[in-house]
């Protein structure tokens, strides 16, 4: 997060005119979203050169039908918002909780080309994705709608230098799960959320029955 005593950064000028306006996608559970998403997020506008990025959470990711978020989607999407509302070039769209059942990329590609024509898309994938990326449902389909660029998240660095993919330099040591059990043991969380966030879960306490081992 940027410091109070640290100079703003200048604003990027207007686009030229015919500017085919870059959008990333960056899905995910985000149970509970945490700030390296944020950084990660930062750091895909600053080095893919995007216009906005599109925070899209899944009702239930392909890769986890068996650990459902602990969380309830209204929840998630409460805390997107929250964590996302100061910067304007981030924005949260509802759509894969509003289908319910496992959420796959491909269906939500294709919404989003029939809604935004003229759109570019970027999906922002994690490293630790690659690995699966040829298993995901139309995976070829997808590669073929849609521009992929890789988040480093660590994982075999060979395969994230053969993939051909733009790769996102920006390593953060912070996940939702660790998030989540240290709230379950009872340890602090606060610098590791945005404050609205912070203050939804104290208030709601979405990861309560994780201390129990009920979630």
């Amino acid at each position: 997060m940027k410091k109070e005593s640290e100079e703003p950064v200048p604003s990027r000028g207007p686009r030229p005119p015919g500017h085919v306006e870059r959008v990333g996608i960056f899905g995910g559970s985000f149970d509970p979203v945490h700030l390296g998403h944020l950084v990660l997020a930062e750091s895909a506008m600053e080095q893919l050169d995007l216009d906005r990025i599109l925070f899209i959470p899944a009702w239930l990711s392909p890769f986890k039908q068996d650990r459902p978020p602990g969380a309830t989607p209204e929840q998630r999407l409460r805390m997107l918002r929250a964590a996302t509302a100061s910067e304007r070039r981030f924005e949260v769209d509802g759509r894969e909780l509003q289908r319910e059942g496992p959420s796959y990329t491909i269906d939500t590609i294709r919404e989003l080309l029939g809604d935004y024509p003229g759109v570019r898309f970027i999906l922002l994938i994690g490293s630790d994705n690659l690995p699966d990326l040829g298993s995901w449902r139309d995976a070829a389909e997808l590669r073929n709608l849609v521009d992929i660029a890789v988040l480093d998240r660590g994982g075999d660095e060979a395969l994230i230098e053969s993939s051909g993919f733009p790769v996102v330099r920006r390593r953060i040591d912070l996940s939702s799960t660790e998030v989540r059990e240290r709230l379950a043991a009872g340890l602090s969380v606060r610098q590791m959320l945005p404050t609205g966030v912070y203050d939804l879960i104290m208030s709601e306490h979405p990861y309560r029955t994780l201390a129990h081992g009920h979630a």
